[in-house]
């Protein structure tokens, strides 16, 4: 369908301005109107009425450009919305009750307050009309960057993205909005400075673990799991950790725990606690199921004390919630941290300012604590230090049940103990969740598991 790297509004615009400099404004209108109306041409007949509604700035200079390009050949009508003029609702109402597609070419990325007054009522008569709307770059009153709705927006069929794909049309809620997306390219020159934004997308996923016949259990890695009294979350990260592929998987508990374990799966190892157990092992996952009256100074301990890749999900942040100074400092010395919460954990311990995207939200924390952070949801974004972020959206509905994060914590742990790196592994592990979300076969967590192979399969198998 189209690129798998996004850029910020921010990295358009340089790019925009690197080409406008060596041609010039109008030669880049005339590229985006020409991609506009071919797109016109190839997707549309003659006959159909087509209503392009026009805001005062270079998006509504796109629709404009466009519509006088088609006016000879095609069945084609004009709104022009200008600033400081009164809007004639009586002509609006009766050019979209006798179209077909409205184009929407009000507003553009460069949006950056709420949609109110005339504005407002235009957008709500669009999405009252029950005609097809096209979005020209992306959908009046959605920000590009963050996907956030700016008061209302519109409700598109398909949206036109001109030159590169933006982050918002794959974050929450804009990415109910957008329709199908449609790559329009300008030939603009690729951003080169960060972030580095990529969506999820079997395009892009590398090094899937393949093992020789002549190996071992042990030389396909074992993941530690620490329990708490909450069986069930431990069981099924290291039930998903062994069906990804790792050797072993081991729950480790305290002994007043040991009791809750009686019904473990046969070829996971459950074990009283021990300082020994954390020897010997690749992979550290602490959370899923430890129960909030875990001590945090023991939790420290066993971190501090463990020197492979280790995921913290669940208790094992949201115990910080009145220490997150101390939390953040001894992460930010620690290593091969990878923090997986949803969005209540993640502001227990960090802050979540509404008027950041996700991404920048996800990506200060990332640096805070100088390692990984995944922010779970329908739009999850993980976020390295290094500026390196990913969107998944693959994402299906069905995802939205109990356990579904203690397996993706699995995944991601079974992958790692693999020797997979923390940067393949991320991206990787989200796509194997998601491909396992299609089937709507599967509607708990035990029908995903029970599919963890064969989505990797399919990835080694290039199916």
């Amino acid at each position: 369908m189209y690129q798998l790297n996004l850029y910020t509004i921010k990295q358009i615009k340089e790019s925009e301005n690197i080409y406008i400099k060596k041609n010039s404004l109008n030669k880049l209108f005339d590229n985006a109107t020409t991609k506009i109306t071919n797109f016109i041409k190839k997707n549309y007949k003659k006959k159909k009425k087509i209503l392009f509604i026009c805001g005062p700035g270079n998006n509504g200079m796109d629709g404009k450009l466009a519509y006088k390009k088609l006016s000879e050949k095609f069945n084609v009508s004009i709104f022009s919305i200008d600033r400081n003029h009164k809007i004639n609702f009586n002509k609006l109402k009766n050019l979209i009750k006798n179209t077909e597609i409205i184009f929407d070419c009000i507003f553009g990325t460069g949006l950056n307050k709420k949609i109110v007054g005339n504005n407002k009522k235009i957008i709500e008569l669009i999405n009252k009309s029950n005609k097809q709307i096209v979005a020209i770059d992306i959908p009046s009153g959605l920000s590009g960057d963050s996907g956030e709705r700016m008061g209302t927006c519109i409700i598109a069929d398909t949206t036109l993205a001109m030159g590169f794909l933006k982050p918002g049309y794959f974050l929450q809620p804009a990415k109910e909005f957008t329709g199908k997306l449609e790559l329009l390219n300008l030939g603009l020159p690729v951003p080169k400075f960060k972030p580095n934004i990529k969506i999820v997308n079997k395009k892009n996923i590398n090094n899937i673990p393949c093992h020789k016949s002549n190996i071992n259990k042990y030389d396909k890695g074992h993941v530690l799991v620490i329990g708490g009294e909450m069986a069930g979350a431990s069981r099924l990260v290291a039930y998903s950790a062994r069906k990804t592929g790792c050797g072993l998987s081991t729950i480790s508990v305290e002994e007043k725990n040991l009791k809750y374990y009686t019904q473990a799966e046969p070829g996971t190892i459950i074990k009283i606690f021990n300082n020994s157990d954390l020897l010997k092992k690749d992979v550290l996952v602490i959370g899923p199921g430890l129960g909030k009256s875990f001590k945090t100074k023991k939790l420290l301990e066993i971190i501090e004390s463990f020197h492979g890749p280790k995921i913290l999900d669940a208790d094992a942040i949201s115990i910080f919630v009145n220490k997150k100074k101390e939390f953040s400092k001894f992460l930010l010395k620690q290593k091969n941290i990878i923090l997986t919460p949803h969005i209540g954990e993640f502001k227990r311990v960090f802050k979540y300012s509404k008027k950041l995207s996700k991404i920048n939200n996800c990506l200060r924390a990332s640096k805070q604590i100088n390692n990984c952070v995944l922010l779970k949801g329908n739009d999850t974004v993980i976020a390295f230090p290094d500026e390196n972020i990913w969107i998944n959206n693959l994402a299906n509905q069905n995802l939205a049940t109990a356990g579904s994060g203690d397996v993706l914590c699995g995944i991601i742990a079974g992958l790692l103990a693999q020797k997979m790196t923390i940067e393949d592994a991320m991206p990787t592990s989200l796509f194997i969740q998601s491909k396992i979300s299609k089937d709507k076969k599967n509607v708990v967590v035990e029908d995903f598991i029970s599919e963890i192979p064969i989505a990797i399969n399919s990835l080694k198998n290039n199916n």
